[in-house]
């Protein structure tokens, strides 16, 4: 893997190694400040909501300026969001360093993408593109327990100064250490795109991207009131199925992506992870033990971690020469998905309609990626 490659997959764990601390020990801080848990809901959702608003700006702003200022900020902007959230004392204060937070860091993610894009060709680039996945599947595997250690050893709040100091770290790693994509003779005949010209063509893939971002936090979304529903499990047996399913995502990006890319077409490997996926989110709602519900969530995890990194080269190569815009409106749909995943499966189809309701809504949204790929997807020798 190439040292660049290597840096970026490297910062994309960083970003959501912190994004996933939050979640083991945002309830007991609220609860301490006093906060109802009513309003959880809304500091999970402020972040990704800011996010949506301003990807695409930044990544326009990757495009004009240059991929690593764009990553920088985006590394900065998460330091400041989180340890002004350490330092928040009431709602108002937590809500607004998570809105700070989501706007700045926005800049991050895309920026991280569009350089993959330019630095592979387009035979490697679903490799490169699973590297990316696989560091942000384990940042996501390993931040909640960065949050618990953090925690037990050092107080409700550390886990948050934590990941601000990672974020820093990170920021000074990458401005001292990643070389820029493009010149800036390049960036300067550049064309000057509108969004509209670009998220046109992109509709399908980002229509994919959405639909199957939701369906997969339809699991961790309401993971905890499945297992503790029907299976009795206490936080840890939870903890264990996330971690594995983590794990799993991150050694089929790492892994088999890599060993498959380039024998069989991205656009083959978008369906069959599509497929692996919606069966496994159905197979959920049958699941009657430990046995089965793992067997359901490597399902959900081995697919979703198929047919993401396929869909970001599918993505790339359909905006060659607008990378930067095209990934900022890919990050806007992926932050979409976590504003309006949560709300449709835990506040909207858990408690009406159970697990086998809520899991195949979502195996049903796989299908719908499944049918726009076959309509709308045109590989290279197609096109």
């Amino acid at each position: 893997m190439p040292r660049s490659i290597a840096l970026a997959a490297l910062t994309a764990f960083v970003l959501m190694l912190g994004l996933s601390v939050l979640f083991p020990v945002l309830p007991f801080l609220t609860r301490d400040l006093g906060i109802p848990d009513a309003y959880v809901g809304l500091l999970l959702a402020a972040f990704p909501a800011a996010s949506f608003v301003a990807s695409p700006l930044w990544g326009r702003f990757s495009s004009r300026r240059g991929r690593r200022p764009a990553i920088v900020i985006g590394l900065v902007g998460y330091a400041v969001g989180f340890g002004l959230f350490g330092l928040g004392r009431n709602f108002g204060e937590l809500l607004a360093a998570r809105l700070l937070g989501g706007l700045i860091s926005a800049a991050a993610l895309p920026a991280l993408f569009a350089y993959v894009a330019d630095e592979t060709s387009v035979e490697k680039r679903s490799t490169a593109m699973g590297y990316l996945g696989a560091g942000i599947g384990l940042g996501v595997t390993f931040g909640p327990l960065l949050g618990l250690l953090t925690w037990s050893w050092f107080g409700l709040r550390a886990p948050y100064f934590v990941s601000a100091a990672i974020g820093l770290v990170n920021a000074l790693a990458v401005a001292r250490g990643l070389p820029e994509s493009t010149s800036p003779e390049v960036r300067a005949q550049a064309p000057r795109v509108s969004f509209r010209s670009v998220a046109l063509p992109l509709a399908p893939f980002l229509a994919c991207g959405f639909l199957t971002q939701t369906a997969r936090i339809a699991v961790d979304s309401t993971v905890g009131f499945f297992a503790q529903d029907l299976l009795g499990a206490t936080p840890r047996g939870v903890g264990m199925l996330l971690f594995a399913m983590g794990l799993a995502g991150a050694l089929v990006q790492g892994g088999m992506v890599r060993a498959l890319a380039g024998r069989v077409s991205d656009e083959t490997l978008f369906g069959a992870g599509c497929a692996l996926m919606g069966a496994g989110l159905a197979s959920f709602g049958f699941a009657s033990g430990w046995t089965s519900a793992t067997l359901s969530g490597l399902g959900v995890a081995s697919g979703f971690s198929l047919l993401s990194p396929t869909l970001n080269a599918l993505l790339s190569r359909a905006a060659e020469s607008a990378q930067g815009e095209a990934q900022g409106l890919n990050g806007s749909a992926t932050a979409l998905s976590r504003v309006v995943a949560p709300l449709l499966f835990t506040s909207g189809l858990w408690p009406r309609a159970g697990a086998l309701g809520t899991y195949g809504v979502a195996a049903a949204l796989c299908l719908v990626a499944l049918a726009v790929a076959f309509a709308r997807f045109r590989s290279p020798a197609a096109a």
